[in-house]
């Protein structure tokens, strides 16, 4: 079926899952208790071994499609091609969508026809503790320059796309390890406008089996999609903006590494893979992972003058 014959307003939630059975439900009440109702909600198991048709089959109307693993990209193609209405949001199975989102997604879409898709802000929740913190919100003030900066968007459930305009642009490319949802906003921002609301609209939960924890993965990821967008920076005289993106995930990447080996310093346990993801990211980033020294001085210092200043006024 042709987009043109979709129902004005009508919007899909496909919940990709891979072996997260023991989260989908909570995934799949938070899309059916939206404000705005879903006109369908499509699950894609991508080759899972813990029975995710138990889940499923206890929430009516749900869809379930099923195919071999194949990866996240594949799986969430495999849904959105599936459905038949006007927007789309990716939901995946460990995470939670927050009440409103269809609804103030869906009404910035509808407000700004030529925009690709829409976002919005989201909250980190530690799956062990329960603790909530609401995640920095960052506007695509000048779309693809944006982009090129970083990801400012951070969880794609924050998200709903035009279904026409995703496959314009293909869909996911299947070929990344990871950052597959970073791929797509850039190619995005390239061709159509981006809206987007500071309101909360998701929630990201961190648990130990989150793919985002192995750093070295993740860089080697988000340097592979940014570096097909340097031809399109460099003609639009961008050069600036993507070599800003280059540093910036390095940074974020080493960064992110150094704070996972000192929590298992001060544990006691380090795991080897962790060592591996090091040698790795000293590769990919050597003159980064060699200042991580320097930088953490330089902000443990900057603390120290922070408490100095206080304690000074606090004296007076």
């Amino acid at each position: 079926m042709s987009d043109d014959r979709a129902q004005a307003g009508s919007v899909a939630i496909i919940i990709t899952t891979y072996n997260h059975a023991s989260f989908l439900g909570s995934a799949l009440r938070s899309a059916v208790l939206q404000t705005r109702q879903a006109t369908e909600i499509i699950v894609v198991d991508d080759g899972s071994r813990d029975h995710p048709e138990a889940v499923t089959r206890t929430f009516p109307g749900v869809r379930l499609i099923r195919q071999p693993n194949a990866g996240l990209a594949a799986a969430r193609n495999t849904g959105w091609r599936a459905a038949r209405s006007e927007f789309v949001v990716f939901l995946d199975a460990d995470d939670r969508l927050l009440p409103e989102a269809l609804q103030i997604n869906v009404e910035r879409l509808a407000a700004e026809p030529r925009a690709g898709f829409s976002y919005g802000a989201y909250i980190h929740v530690d799956a062990t503790t329960g603790r909530r913190r609401l995640a920095e919100f960052t506007r695509a003030t000048d779309g693809f320059p944006v982009f090129l900066r970083g990801n400012v968007i951070g969880m794609h459930a924050s998200v709903a796309y035009r279904r026409a305009r995703l496959a314009d642009i293909g869909g996911f490319d299947v070929s990344p390890p990871a950052c597959e949802d970073y791929d797509v906003y850039l190619r995005m921002a390239y061709r159509f406008p981006v809206v987007c609301s500071p309101v909360p609209l998701a929630e990201y939960w961190h648990h130990s089996g989150n793919m985002s924890r192995d750093s070295a993965m993740m860089l080697r990821a988000a340097l592979m999609v940014l570096a097909r967008q340097r031809p399109a920076a460099e003609r639009l005289g961008e050069g600036g903006a993507y070599r800003e993106g280059v540093a910036g995930w390095k940074r974020h990447y080493v960064r992110a590494w150094c704070l996972e080996l000192a929590q298992g310093l001060r544990t006691g346990s380090v795991p080897g893979s962790l060592l591996v993801q090091g040698i790795s990211l000293a590769r990919q980033a050597p003159l980064t992972v060699a200042g991580a020294p320097v930088r953490r001085a330089r902000g443990l210092l900057r603390q120290l003058r922070s408490r100095v200043r206080l304690d000074h006024v606090a004296c007076r």
